[in-house]
């Protein structure tokens, strides 16, 4: 498989802290006198979109109060990921870092920017990636980070490396060859490879 650049998803393919946000949303509920709680499931059901629209998804009754949610949910959920963690997958540092010395890494999420922020710290991984873009900092749909990234980077063969049909439906709307993450929460439909493991990245690294 023949590409210059990685681009990763974030949410099930380089980690997974799906408990912890679920800890973070029920606080939030609870702060607001909200009764509903989501589990560890609900949260998989939704990862992979916009934090409104995940809000949209799971409270669908509760229209009125989605805002005030969302104005919370940040510290709450930072809090609970700091204190419960969450999983890295397959050695990611020592993936990214041999993946790094050989292709241009960049990471594109649906998430909010302090989400991907705490991403980086918790990891150690922001020196692998030589940029990255979230819907909490550009306001843009997945699709559009990614068309934006290839051309400010002057990308010519990108692949995009994620885990749900979402990923793989923006990776061609933008352009890029897809590498879907069997291991994470979804599913593809026609994805150009699967991997198991992100360490399946490193075979693929060496065979390109």
């Amino acid at each position: 498989m023949d590409f210059d650049a990685l681009i990763f998803d974030l949410d099930g393919t380089l980690w997974d802290v799906t408990e912890a946000s679920a800890v973070g949303w029920n606080n939030s509920l609870q702060l607001l006198g909200l009764t509903k709680t989501v589990t560890g499931d609900d949260i998989r059901r939704v990862v992979g979109k916009p934090t409104p629209v995940c809000a949209e998804i799971l409270f669908p009754e509760e229209k009125e109060y989605h805002q005030k949610i969302l104005e919370v949910l940040g510290k709450f959920e930072e809090a609970a990921i700091r204190s419960q963690g969450g999983k890295f997958y397959d050695s990611l540092l020592e993936t990214l870092n041999a993946l790094a010395r050989r292709y241009q890494l960049y990471l594109v999420s649906n998430c909010q920017r302090w989400y991907l922020d705490l991403f980086f710290e918790l990891s150690g991984t922001r020196s692998f990636f030589k940029d990255s873009d979230c819907f909490g900092n550009s306001n843009r749909n997945k699709p559009e980070m990614l068309k934006n990234l290839k051309q400010e980077q002057g990308l010519s063969k990108p692949v995009y490396v994620g885990d749900t049909g979402l990923d793989e439906e923006a990776a061609r709307e933008a352009g890029y060859a897809f590498i879907h993450a069997g291991y994470g929460f979804g599913k593809a439909k026609a994805p150009d490879l699967v991997i198991d493991s992100l360490q399946d990245l490193l075979k693929i690294a060496v065979k390109g």
